[in-house]
């Protein structure tokens, strides 16, 4: 009889026990539209478009609670968003804050995000963006996969550690696709789960992000304009990216290109997906956008980066490329190069791996480079650099996670270049390339002097 009431006693409270723990387990685990919550304390919070006197943010907010936003000057101002917006989906109770604050200041201390809301009180560091001086120090990764928990920790922290002023993420920087072409819902849930998932958005102090796609965030494998979710996927892009408001250093292009122009030069973000046509005879970028980019080249002349989240040059691979899968119209495209004297180099990601590449003046119309980068965290492919044979390769890194740092520079009559693949553990490889052309000397410096002083003169009014 005793042992009978002793063994009932033990089932009951396990059963407390067992529900209890369940309860806990379900709490700390919940799925919110299909995306588990954050176990890290405070927002997810990106810095976007910056400038000496404006920032823009996007905050991941669960819940329909709208939080307070403010800004804390380094004088002790406090500042109310310019400009708001709160983009949902229906099935998802995860929200997107879109702020943007004016009326930032030139000062040698940060600023401070204050964030008072569901989760508590979140208080952020970021500086306004100088667009003095000579020298730019960024950032460009591509292949970001949430679920490389562990790989995603490590490489923010070297990133972070690095100090960039800008971090450019080019591509593939979240994976809708793992399951075939990702619906709407899909889209939302995968990019709220990079959100949650990259170290960088809980960052103590921000730095300044701009993004643009390839096909992994785009929703379609290989995808283009065939895509049935085109105006959808651009229209969740926009929302977790912080780029939407105006703001003096950025112009936006067709589908989600843009253009910055920082420290004298131009980063043209091309958009590879939203115009592009089957492999063949079709374009890859398109004629508007194409024509939206050699007007700038020829109304500027400003030493130009060029990004797309795939290789322009890539005929020697069966990878997706500019050349590769749209051959006639990369030809004509660099046969309008030719006709430019604006000096451009390249940017991209997708090939899992780290690239130099440079091209010879009869090539592009002037010496040139394209500098391929990837994968921040996502799957590797130990020896696949080696099995190409790049006739433009000048050195080149796989099988490791790693990133691209830069330090660009113009000088009196070059364009200085030091670019270093960096991993967890380390550099990998680094070269320092300078770029001497007639179009620097004769076009770039003199217009470049002018607009320096012109900077300085509005700035010395404020």
């Amino acid at each position: 009889m005793t042992g009978t009431r002793s063994l009932s006693a033990f089932v009951s409270r396990f059963r407390v026990i067992a529900v209890g723990a369940a309860l806990l387990l379900t709490a700390s685990c919940a799925h919110l539209g299909g995306v588990r919550a954050p176990s890290r304390q405070g927002y997810s919070i990106l810095q976007g478009l910056t400038s000496e006197t404006s920032a823009e943010f996007s905050v991941l907010v669960e819940g329909e609670t709208l939080p307070r936003f403010t800004v804390v000057t380094p004088t002790g101002e406090t500042l109310a968003p310019a400009e708001t917006a709160v983009i949902t989906r229906p099935h998802s109770r995860w929200r997107v804050h879109k702020l943007r604050f004016a009326g930032l200041l030139a000062h040698a201390d940060p600023h401070q995000l204050v964030i008072d809301g569901p989760a508590g009180l979140d208080r952020r560091h970021f500086r306004p963006f100088s667009n003095q001086g000579e020298q730019l120090r960024f950032i460009a990764g591509s292949c970001a996969d949430a679920r490389s928990s562990s790989e995603q920790a490590a490489t923010w922290k070297a990133l972070r550690e690095q100090r960039p002023e800008w971090v450019f993420l080019i591509g593939d920087n979240v994976y809708a696709t793992r399951d075939g072409d990702a619906t709407p819902k899909q889209l939302w849930d995968r990019y709220v789960e990079g959100r949650l998932g990259y170290d960088m958005y809980y960052w103590p102090e921000l730095v300044p992000v701009y993004a643009v796609w390839d096909d992994n965030d785009y929703g379609q494998n290989n995808g283009g304009a065939g895509y049935p979710h085109r105006e959808e996927s651009q229209a969740v892009f926009r929302a977790f990216w912080a780029q939407s408001f105006a703001n003096d250093l950025h112009a936006p292009g067709p589908g989600v290109a843009g253009r910055l122009q920082l420290r004298g030069m131009h980063f043209t973000f091309l958009d590879n997906r939203s115009f592009r046509a089957p492999n063949g005879p079709g374009e890859h970028f398109g004629p508007e956008q194409e024509s939206w980019l050699f007007a700038d080249l020829q109304k500027a002349q400003l030493p130009t980066w060029i990004v797309s989240g795939d290789q322009f040059f890539g005929g020697h691979h069966t990878f997706e490329s500019y050349e590769g899968n749209h051959p006639e119209a990369f030809a004509r495209f660099l046969g309008r190069l030719q006709s430019h004297a604006t000096p451009v180099v390249f940017l991209s990601g997708d090939r899992h791996f780290t690239e130099i590449m440079q091209f010879p003046r009869a090539l592009v119309g002037q010496l040139s480079f394209e500098f391929t980068t990837g994968p921040l965290h996502a799957k590797v492919y130990p020896g696949r650099a080696a099995a190409e044979a790049n006739p433009w390769r000048v050195v080149s890194q796989d099988g490791i996670n790693n990133f691209l740092l830069v330090q660009t520079a113009l000088e009196d009559t070059s364009w200085r270049v030091q670019a270093e693949a960096r991993s967890v553990e380390g550099p990998l490889f680094s070269r320092d390339l300078s770029m001497t052309t007639e179009a620097l000397k004769d076009f770039t410096i003199e217009k470049r002097q002018r607009r320096r002083k012109f900077r300085r003169a509005r700035w010395r009014k404020r």
